[in-house]
């Protein structure tokens, strides 16, 4: 037997949004409408971040729709852990969760234990795909990446390096063990302070997600060498991506994902799946995430599991290359 938590019926777009469905004890009482009174929108992005700007444009179209407000609450740091942790402590249906969906993906093969389940991260929707970019201080004579490789092997440990946890950090990391490099890996709990040391050259290289370094790209601060995916970002119509530039083995493209809670059944996250992709299907708030550097990619919670087991895959053959275990 199972009870519905269920949302009020709400025309939107010319559709009726259906009903969640929350797993209950057997013989337990209908739930009232949800949601009943504000939701947390967890987020693992530090201020500035494309995924801090999508949970609030999220968190504003989320509550215009359903009644209730969604404040934003950003808890970057531990590789998007202390997010995690935060999510699956808050009791269903009273927080929900947007991260990289490398900490449903990555972050459990990396770590000798997690302090919570991976069932807390219940897959709902894709929201957006960020461009990683690999950048180096504006200031300094490494005009692409052939430059970059040619000063770390005339340099060995002398270069700094940091990458966003998870695959754009095995990534490079994999890229260096190919190329026969030595750098030296700086640990940042966030993009924007990385993007703003390496602006200052304080470090060398940085593989950054396009949103916290596109200011900084603009003014002259950072330049950009290659876009690790598949395809050049819209905004850096001139920056090869890493296969053009030579190096199709570097190859890091990040998706933000958003996660319900434990309990919540396929045909809730069908419904809030379909609320967010409306949210970002608006074009005001499409154009607000182009103009970050951050392509809209709505899509249900299958879309988002696929992300999740996909990046799994590549993860584990990129820790056995490098020999990387989990710590």
């Amino acid at each position: 037997m199972t009870a519905c938590l269920t949302l009020s019926r709400r025309t939107l777009g010319g559709q009726i949004l259906g009903g969640l469905l929350l797993a209950a004890p057997a013989l337990a009482q209908p739930q009232p409408a949800w949601p009943t009174r504000p939701v947390r929108l967890l987020n693992t992005g530090a201020p500035g971040s494309g995924i801090d700007l999508v949970a609030r444009l999220l968190s504003e179209g989320l509550a215009s729709r359903l009644g209730q407000p969604f404040p934003v609450e950003n808890k970057p740091g531990a590789d998007g852990i202390l997010a995690g942790e935060a999510h699956a402590q808050a009791r269903p249906g009273e927080s929900l969760l947007l991260c990289g969906t490398g900490l449903a993906s990555v972050a459990p093969l990396l770590r000798a234990s997690m302090p919570f389940a991976a069932e807390a991260l219940a897959p709902v929707a894709t929201t957006g795909r960020e461009f990683m970019v690999l950048v180096v201080p504006g200031n300094q004579p490494v005009p692409d990446l052939p430059a970059l490789l040619a000063q770390a092997r005339a340099r060995p440990g002398d270069l700094a390096w940091f990458a966003v946890a998870g695959l754009p950090d095995l990534a490079f990391r994999l890229f260096l063990r190919d190329q026969g490099l030595d750098m030296t890996h700086v640990a940042y709990r966030a993009s924007p302070p990385a993007a703003l040391d390496l602006a200052a050259g304080r470090i060398h290289a940085a593989l950054l997600p396009l949103t916290p370094v596109k200011a900084l790209l603009q003014e002259g601060r950072l330049r950009a060498l290659a876009v690790a995916s598949r395809r050049r970002a819209p905004d850096l119509p001139q920056v090869p991506t890493t296969a053009e530039a030579g190096f199709p083995g570097l190859l890091a493209e990040s998706v933000i994902g958003l996660f319900g809670w434990p309990g919540l059944a396929a045909a809730g996250r069908q419904a809030l799946a379909a609320t967010a992709g409306a949210v970002l299907a608006e074009p005001a708030t499409a154009s607000r995430m182009l103009a970050a550097g951050i392509l809209p990619a709505p899509d249900g919670p299958a879309a988002l599991a696929e992300v999740v087991a996909s990046q799994q895959a590549q993860a584990r053959t990129a820790m056995a290359a490098v020999g990387l275990h989990p710590g």
